[in-house]
């Protein structure tokens, strides 16, 4: 599919949603106000106890981890007892595709958790995650409070979970034994990654050899050469060391990534609004002080790494994305990420006419070689 062709799609299915009429919904709520929040402490005498089991995979001592530590507090007070959580870190409650499904089912009350639950329940929406597609952290974090995080909350809540909000975790990196420049550079090499299909159908159009290894034996592959090569932030490849089995870090910062906090739909609507509205604010809060932490200890993991002996290889990025033109575009293949952004922001008619918040210019900012996005 040519440009040409590809821009009077977008602009064939905007006409066709203009006529559809504008839809949507909001579903934030107002914040509470501090009479309203010692009303809450009054009442709770008249509210529901509720005892909830919130899993992460996260370090306990990770910015995610301290983070969630503090939303807990914070809700057992604001709610005067009412909301009783028990934090379990480390992925003492199962893998994130364990939490996820069990918070859908209802098995789990709450949790935090990342890319996975894109592959899994919204599978139209893994352009978020789709390497070299998001060009920064400003990027992204337009895309999430334009329409477009609003329809993937929705998606998530079809399917049994709603979410409390968004952490933007870490920027995710390659590290190797070899020098990574180019992508002539990955041509043929081992790498590890989650299993989702996004990543390895993107990192597969760059030729590596893809392999799936379980976090918790990630160093011994790297160690064995089961895996050359692995990617992720530098939280990651400092709390397991992996400076010690790995030579060369390639700033490649193809994926920016976050995670969410979800709980249970039907437990959440279980509550009485005062508590639903502490649930929000708290997590508000908390997940703001996560990704403080996240930046500032960033470049501390960094650091560690380097200090471990690894030498940072500076990449060129605009050759990867350019590599990836043909695959992003569904042009060699039947994946067709950039039709999923539009498709997804054609569902938000009022904002994709508005440009997605002209301040930030989202759309604009996906600008491949033969892609344009008409506002």
């Amino acid at each position: 599919m040519k440009k040409r062709q590809l821009i009077a799609l977008l602009c064939g299915m905007t006409m066709t949603a203009a006529l559809a009429g504008c839809g949507g919904s909001e579903s934030s709520q107002p914040a509470q106000t501090n009479g309203a929040a010692e009303k809450a402490v009054d009442s709770a005498e008249d509210e529901k106890t509720f005892h909830i089991d919130l899993a992460t995979a996260y370090a306990a001592d990770a910015p995610a981890g301290i983070a969630l530590a503090e939303f807990v507090e914070n809700v057992a007070e604001k709610s005067g007892g009412t909301i009783d959580i028990s934090l379990f870190t480390d992925g003492t409650l199962g893998s994130a595709s364990d939490n996820y499904s069990s918070v859908a089912s209802g098995d789990l009350d709450m949790s935090m958790t990342g890319l996975e639950g894109l592959d899994l329940y919204a599978p139209e929406y893994t352009f978020l995650d789709c390497p070299f597609l998001i060009k920064s952290q400003d990027h992204l974090k337009a895309l999430l409070d334009s329409g477009i995080g609003d329809s993937l909350k929705a998606r998530y809540e079809e399917n049994g979970f709603v979410t409390l909000g968004w952490h933007h975790r870490d920027i995710r990196e390659l590290a190797s034994n070899k020098e990574v420049k180019t992508p002539a550079d990955v041509n043929g090499l081992k790498l590890r990654l989650p299993g989702m299909t996004v990543y390895v159908d993107t990192w597969s159009d760059l030729g590596v050899s893809s392999t799936t290894v379980a976090m918790n034996e990630l160093y011994t592959a790297l160690q064995t050469k089961v895996a050359e090569a692995c990617e992720g932030g530098y939280e990651q490849m400092d709390t397991l060391k992996l400076y010690e089995v790995q030579e060369y870090i390639a700033e490649t910062e193809h994926v920016y990534e976050f995670v969410g906090l979800f709980i249970n739909k039907e437990l959440y609507e279980s509550m009485s609004e005062n508590q639903r509205q502490i649930l929000n604010d708290c997590a508000a809060e908390s997940l703001a002080k996560a990704d403080e932490l996240a930046v500032e200890t960033r470049e501390e993991y960094k650091q560690e790494c380097l200090d471990g002996g690894m030498i940072l290889v500076d990449v060129d990025r605009e050759a990867f994305r350019a590599a990836l033109e043909d695959f992003l575009l569904g042009l060699d293949s039947d994946t067709f990420y950039i039709y999923h952004v539009a498709a997804v922001m054609v569902d938000n008619l009022r904002r994709l006419l508005l440009g997605i918040n002209l301040s930030d210019k989202a759309i604009m900012d996906f600008d491949f070689p033969g892609v344009g996005f008409p506002v």
